[in-house]
């Protein structure tokens, strides 16, 4: 992967980083983009990376890691298979970490390799992923459930990233200790992901270009933005171009068998063709139910694209003025009338679009967001009372 010349390595004293991450899988998804990008940017600056990812499907080929276990996914939970935890442990010793960080969720095993790297006297944190919903929605009741079963592992790590301070208050909520949350956004490369020409876009004979690109699963709400794509009766020229891959890709299939305007794409795994979509769309459409902060929203962002987000977990207050915010319910009429608005008006579009650069260059990129994990694991191998009196990194 290409890593910003802003990432270029800084002089500070030598890291050992134990990741505990994922790699892109047959649906694709944010978690793998994360690791992707984090990793690789930390490699740039000089630290010193394990990778420890699982390979869910024999069939998906995997980038270059360091230890490779093998799991099964069962919907959305990976199971380790037996004797992950010997493998993981023997690494430990091994490579003898500063820090151990789990991406959540790396698999059942998170809170387990927690307690290994205890048991070394080896800070370990966890970046939650876990995606929230409006407030007292029925899915957001849901979901905080799942925060509380989550807390159960977490308590074993002794700092945890946020995604947003809204995040960090469920996390507290859910009884974890706040002196240890500290909130981290996600980022982007945003000189990778920049505005441009697309080699895709000179391809199409298209107008007008939508673009969804995520998991295809229920909470993401995929064939409700195609059907409503549809309803706005515009002709062959305008495209719906959707990549990704999930539970909901049949209907979808079906749904782009009846109407030429839907483009299935399937899974993006190379960084340059998600860069090459995004700069192909005219609007990029997430319209979660639940979201924890969307990577692939942001990428949208810094390639200076209109966007369209439901206020969804930290994605509402990402955007802001900087593209179009619609609630998560009802759906409708909010998405089929911002779709109207956003392709009716182009003064309204390209405005939204250079915002939504300029907040991503502004608050979301990668070099700070790598700073302030830098700073956390230095702060975190500095003290002996480990995080618990670490505050947020500065920025």
């Amino acid at each position: 992967m290409a890593v910003s010349h802003l990432l270029q390595p800084v002089p500070s004293p030598r890291l050992r980083v134990a990741w505990f991450g994922h790699f892109q899988g047959r649906h694709g998804n944010g978690l793998a983009a994360y690791s992707r990008q984090t990793v690789a940017a930390m490699r740039t600056r000089g630290i010193e990376v394990l990778f420890v990812a699982h390979r869910e499907s024999p069939g998906v080929e995997s980038p270059r890691q360091d230890v490779e276990l093998r799991a099964v996914r069962l919907k959305t939970v990976t199971v380790s298979l037996p004797g992950s935890l010997d493998r993981i442990a023997a690494a430990l010793t091994s490579f003898e970490p500063d820090v151990v960080h789990v991406s959540v969720s790396f698999s059942l095993l998170d809170g387990a390799v927690a307690s290994l790297a205890q048991h070394r006297h080896i800070p370990a944190i966890a970046t939650v992923h876990l995606p929230y919903g409006a407030l007292n929605s029925a899915r957001a009741r849901v979901l905080r459930e799942v925060y509380r079963f989550q807390a159960r592992r977490l308590a074993h790590f002794d700092a945890i990233v946020a995604l947003s301070e809204g995040q960090r208050a469920l996390l507290i909520e859910s009884g974890l200790d706040a002196g240890r949350i500290v909130v981290i956004p996600n980022a982007v490369d945003t000189d990778r992901f920049s505005p441009g020409r697309s080699s895709l876009r000179a391809t199409l004979p298209a107008e007008f270009v939508v673009v969804y690109m995520g998991r295809l699963d229920a909470e993401k709400r995929v064939p409700h933005l195609a059907r409503s794509f549809l309803g706005q009766g515009w002709g062959d020229d305008h495209l719906l171009l959707i990549a990704g891959g999930g539970t909901q890709r049949r209907q979808l299939q079906r749904l782009a068998a009846e109407h030429p305007q839907i483009q299935l794409l399937g899974v993006l795994a190379e960084e340059d063709a998600r860069v090459d979509l995004l700069r192909a769309a005219d609007v990029f459409v997430l319209p979660s139910t639940a979201e924890g902060l969307s990577l692939a929203l942001l990428e949208a962002m810094s390639a200076g694209r209109a966007v369209i987000a439901t206020d969804a977990g930290e994605d509402g207050a990402a955007v802001g003025d900087a593209g179009i915010v619609i609630p998560v319910s009802p759906l409708e009429p909010a998405l089929g009338d911002a779709l109207r608005r956003v392709h009716d008006d182009s003064a309204l579009r390209h405005g939204v679009a250079q915002r939504a650069r300029d907040r991503a260059l502004e608050s979301y990129s990668l070099r700070t967001n790598i700073d302030r994990l830098e700073q956390l694991y230095l702060d975190l191998r500095a003290g002996d009372a480990g995080a618990r009196e670490v505050s947020p990194p500065p920025g």
